[in-house]
């Protein structure tokens, strides 16, 4: 028999966690997906978008994942005699014994405002080795001489929680954290959060250090991936890494499906979906919803349909600590009707 092609859809947030998901038992269109869900082979998984790249890709990752490394490859910045992790621009909402963390997406960052912050962070930190690099006005890097040696936690986990509890940790933490409290007590007094406290805005206050790491080694022979397709340059520099192609994520799942079926067979192809990651993080669990059934409609359904059609098999990752299985046999499961909480968390 011959070998069978292979789609890994990674989708975080497909499955929750949510706020609370009672108001959503009854909702007719969430049925549909929880059946679908029901009639798929469910076995164990990683729990996080990186555990499940590293998995996929078979990298030896023992602390962090190194997201800011594998996006400087994609720029042609990265340097093997540097250290390196992300340092994006945030605002911290702090009280009596909480902070609580929005990202700079939802503070609308300028240009102008990501580069001045930059200029004066590297001013100030210039003489300890330390830089900024501005790889867009919502992504920045710190590059050091000095070895990082910490574990993080993603910005996307990190969004609307209390960050006292989910600060790195290691042998350089407390270093890091000196540092944040000197980029802190800057940025607060400077020139661009006092004019966007004139206008009533949420000043960028704060940095969030995450994805610490140099390239990991690439076990030896071909890369088990023939392509990867997604739309974030750390995505990009990883299968630059791993010597896969990589395509960037069109606008329609017709394309998506042109481009698949072009490809020889028994490719092995991994699909980035991540629009409801951070969804996850809101109260609000109807915006979560709506975004749902839009990638159902959009992306999941006709990408099922399609590897039915043509005998490939499909591994969906919510990042849930599951991934389900699909195949053009999951009719036979029509019994399996399953409930919305064996699949749709609540934290």
């Amino acid at each position: 028999m011959p070998a069978r092609s292979e789609l890994h859809i990674i989708a975080p947030g497909l499955c929750g966690p949510l706020a609370e998901i009672q108001s959503i038992k009854n909702h007719v269109e969430l049925g549909k997906w929880v059946r679908s869900l029901s009639a798929a082979k469910i076995v164990s998984s990683q729990k996080s978008t990186n555990e499940v790249l590293a998995a996929i890709f078979g990298l030896n990752i023992e602390a962090d994942f190194p997201a800011a490394a594998f996006t400087l490859l994609a720029n042609d910045l990265y340097h093997e005699a540097k250290y390196y992790m992300y340092a994006d621009p945030v605002h911290l909402q702090a009280d009596m014994d909480r902070a609580v963390l929005t990202s700079a997406e939802d503070l609308n960052v300028t240009e102008f405002e990501a580069v001045s912050l930059c200029e004066s962070l590297n001013q100030h930190f210039k003489q300890d080795g330390h830089s900024f690099l501005l790889i867009d006005n919502n992504q920045w890097i710190v590059q050091s001489n000095d070895k990082m040696q910490m574990t993080t936690t993603s910005l996307t986990e990190a969004i609307g929680r209390n960050v006292n509890f989910i600060l790195p940790e290691g042998k350089q933490a407390m270093r890091w954290k000196q540092i944040l409290t000197e980029a802190q007590m800057l940025m607060f007094a400077h020139e661009v959060n006092q004019s966007r406290q004139h206008r009533s805005l949420q000043t960028i206050n704060s940095l969030w250090f995450y994805g610490v790491g140099a390239l990991p080694v690439v076990n030896s022979g071909l890369c088990p991936v023939n392509s990867l397709c997604g739309n974030q340059t750390m995505l990009e520099g990883l299968a630059k890494h791993v010597q896969c192609e990589y395509f960037m994520r069109p606008d329609s799942v017709e394309e998506y499906i042109n481009y698949l079926t072009d490809l020889s067979p028994a490719s092995v192809n991994v699909l980035h979906l991540p629009e409801l990651e951070h969804l996850v993080n809101y109260t609000d669990v109807s915006i979560w919803t709506e975004k749902l059934l839009q990638q159902l409609t959009c992306w999941i359904y006709p990408l099922i349909d399609m590897a039915h059609k043509n005998n490939i098999k499909i591994t969906l990752y919510p990042c849930n600590a599951k991934q389900y299985h699909f195949s053009k046999y999951d009719y036979l499961r029509f019994w399996c009707r399953g409930k919305l909480e064996q699949h749709v968390h609540s934290y």
